[in-house]
């Protein structure tokens, strides 16, 4: 979500409380007399000139806190983009946190300006000038609060550009995004699908821009009744160029405009990569804080370190869902095929542990952790091609290592790494519960 979508519905929200308190202070002078009991009543003020003097204090504290609080969430993106990779200006953004703690600001700002402009605009019958009370007293209640926000944004300002945080957080998106991945149903084919031998009718893109999302029921509706086979020419990340295939479609049909622009509305296409149906450009955000901290100018070892224990959990799920994943994917809707391109664990091996190796030539510690990560997850059960892929990755880690001097001490130490996992790649798979005799 963007970040100025909450914080307008803070406006909102307090535009609504500006207009309606001191009009139910107006009708109801009840409530303002038994907020007069309460022992917060004693802070607010009693005549219309204190009041408006304490209003416009609380204003110019508030706008000062805000301003703290924005230059805070800029110094934030700022540090989080040069130290570890732009890719995540779009996360920091989207914090709720930060959304919401602007918001509030605003909200109380709005507040207290829309409260100043009818303070002691209206006469009683006898010729008084009432108070606000009660919308004094929220206005009191609301200012506390905004600054009692404060530190804690500050500390969730600090905690949100933390190696150990940013890194989590990815990963734990990853993983609920493969959670939703639906792969019980399809059945997986080689390099080249067997497409039927009818004519075909070929889709092409119309903007140009990332697929971010996919919607298979809404694609589905839309297709014409003769159509029996569906084949998705790219896979949600793919960077579309107007012209090139989108769908292809069997068998050969007519299609009018506004079916055509039914068939592109179920795919979204944006500036922008997103994580939703896309795991990989979750993985690619990892890959690129370790390429920015094994970089000469940050030299940051643990960090790197961090991102490979992150690939470990997430190529460990991968791995369970028993998926090669580079060829296709066949899964039967209703009375249509659909064929996809497939996700699975050499696509994720491809992109997670193929560059990092190249980087890390001299940081023994990042190649001995990779193959290690790769033997936990040569650990799950899997078969023998899913094996074979990993002990591949970790021959392309070895080489790697070979290339660039390393001391005698560190070169045995990742030379025992690698005879260790080609060793767990062909140890028979673990039973789901180890039984003790």
């Amino acid at each position: 979500m963007s970040l100025w979508f909450r914080p307008v519905l803070f406006v909102t929200l307090g535009i609504g409380l500006g207009l309606w308190l001191p009009s139910l202070d107006r009708s109801w002078p009840g409530l303002g007399q038994s907020f007069r009991s309460l022992w917060l009543a004693i802070y607010v003020p009693t005549t219309p000139d204190s009041s408006r003097e304490v209003l416009l204090g609380m204003v110019a504290a508030l706008v000062t806190v805000m301003t703290v609080a924005t230059s805070m969430t800029m110094v934030t993106v700022q540090l989080a983009s040069t130290q570890y990779t732009p890719r995540l200006l779009a996360r920091f953004m989207a914090d709720r946190t930060t959304q919401r703690v602007l918001g509030s600001y605003l909200l109380t700002v709005v507040y207290l300006l829309l409260l100043l402009g009818v303070l002691g605009t209206q006469e009683n019958e006898d010729g008084r000038i009432p108070l606000p009370v009660l919308s004094l007293g929220v206005a009191l209640t609301l200012t506390l609060l905004c600054l009692l926000l404060l530190p804690y944004f500050l500390h969730h300002a600090a905690r949100s550009i933390e190696a150990s945080s940013v890194i989590a957080s990815i990963g734990r998106e990853v993983i609920q995004e493969l959670k939703r991945l639906n792969v019980t149903e399809v059945r997986e084919l080689g390099d080249t699908p067997s497409c039927p031998t009818e004519e075909a009718t070929v889709v092409t893109a119309w903007e140009t821009g990332y697929v971010q999302l996919v919607d298979p029921e809404r694609l589905l509706s839309a297709l014409p009744r003769r159509v029996h086979t569906v084949r998705l020419d790219m896979r949600t990340g793919d960077f579309l160029i107007p012209g090139l295939p989108l769908l292809t479609l069997w068998p050969q049909v007519s299609l009018n405009a506004w079916q055509k622009r039914r068939l592109h509305a179920a795919i979204a296409v944006g500036h922008t990569r997103t994580t939703q149906q896309d795991v990989l450009y979750g993985v690619r955000q990892l890959v690129d804080m370790a390429l920015k901290a094994l970089s000469p100018a940050i030299n940051d070892v643990t960090t790197a370190v961090m991102v490979v224990n992150e690939l470990g959990a997430v190529g460990r799920m991968v791995a369970s869902r028993g998926r090669l994943g580079q060829g296709w994917w066949m899964q039967r809707c209703g009375r249509v095929t659909l064929l996809r391109p497939g996700f699975g664990l050499v696509p994720f091996l491809r992109d997670a542990f193929g560059e990092i190796p190249l980087a890390a030539e001299s940081q023994p510690r990042v190649l001995v952790r990779i193959l290690e990560v790769l033997a936990e997850i040569a650990s799950v059960e899997a078969d023998t091609a899913m094996r074979g892929a990993l002990v591949q990755t970790g021959r392309a880690v070895y080489e790697a290592s070979r290339l660039a001097e390393q001391r005698e001490h560190d070169l045995r130490f990742i030379e025992q790494r690698w005879s260790q996992l080609q060793q767990k790649a062909i140890e028979p798979s673990p039973l789901p519960c180890d039984t003790v005799h």
